[in-house]
Protein backbone atom coordinates (compact mmCIF):
# COMPACT_ATOMS: atom_id res chain seq x y z
CA UNK A 1 0.00 0.00 0.00
CA UNK A 2 1.29 3.55 -0.80
CA UNK A 3 0.41 7.19 -0.58
CA UNK A 4 -0.34 9.39 -3.97
CA UNK A 5 3.27 10.98 -3.20
CA UNK A 6 4.63 7.40 -4.53
CA UNK A 7 2.32 6.48 -7.17
CA UNK A 8 2.06 10.25 -8.29
CA UNK A 9 5.81 10.43 -8.41
CA UNK A 10 6.80 8.51 -11.92
CA UNK A 11 5.37 10.95 -14.72
CA UNK A 12 6.57 8.41 -17.61
CA UNK A 13 3.29 6.05 -16.61
CA UNK A 14 -0.22 7.21 -17.11
CA UNK A 15 -1.30 3.61 -15.50
CA UNK A 16 0.63 4.49 -11.81
CA UNK A 17 -0.53 1.17 -11.01
CA UNK A 18 2.08 -0.53 -13.32
CA UNK A 19 4.84 1.50 -12.73
CA UNK A 20 4.22 -0.22 -8.98
CA UNK A 21 4.12 -3.60 -10.33
CA UNK A 22 7.15 -3.14 -12.23
CA UNK A 23 9.12 -2.49 -9.63
CA UNK A 24 7.39 -5.11 -7.57
CA UNK A 25 8.51 -7.84 -9.95
CA UNK A 26 12.03 -6.64 -10.22
CA UNK A 27 12.78 -6.81 -7.26
CA UNK A 28 14.61 -9.83 -5.66
CA UNK A 29 14.20 -10.15 -1.65
CA UNK A 30 10.96 -10.69 0.62
CA UNK A 31 12.78 -8.09 3.31
CA UNK A 32 9.69 -5.94 3.58
CA UNK A 33 11.75 -3.52 4.58
CA UNK A 34 14.00 -3.69 1.87
CA UNK A 35 11.07 -3.52 -1.00
CA UNK A 36 9.75 -0.52 1.45
CA UNK A 37 13.50 1.10 0.57
CA UNK A 38 13.26 0.34 -2.48
CA UNK A 39 10.16 1.90 -3.73
CA UNK A 40 10.83 5.22 -1.82
CA UNK A 41 13.68 5.50 -3.70
CA UNK A 42 12.82 4.66 -7.12
CA UNK A 43 9.96 7.54 -6.02
CA UNK A 44 12.47 9.89 -5.03
CA UNK A 45 14.48 9.25 -7.80
CA UNK A 46 11.38 10.10 -9.93
CA UNK A 47 11.32 13.47 -8.67
CA UNK A 48 14.93 14.07 -9.30
CA UNK A 49 15.85 13.72 -5.30
CA UNK A 50 13.40 16.05 -4.24
CA UNK A 51 10.45 14.71 -2.31
CA UNK A 52 7.04 16.78 -3.51
CA UNK A 53 4.54 15.39 -1.70
CA UNK A 54 4.17 12.83 1.80
CA UNK A 55 5.54 9.24 0.25
CA UNK A 56 4.44 6.77 2.41
CA UNK A 57 4.43 2.72 2.56
CA UNK A 58 3.12 -0.05 4.02
CA UNK A 59 4.63 -3.53 2.88
CA UNK A 60 3.17 -6.40 4.39
CA UNK A 61 4.62 -10.18 4.77
CA UNK A 62 2.10 -13.22 4.52
CA UNK A 63 2.77 -16.39 5.66
CA UNK A 64 0.70 -19.63 5.90
CA UNK A 65 0.89 -21.30 8.45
Amino acid sequence: MCSDGIMESNLEYQNKELWVRDILESIETDNVQKIADIITKEAIDNCYGQVKDDMTIIVAKMIKR
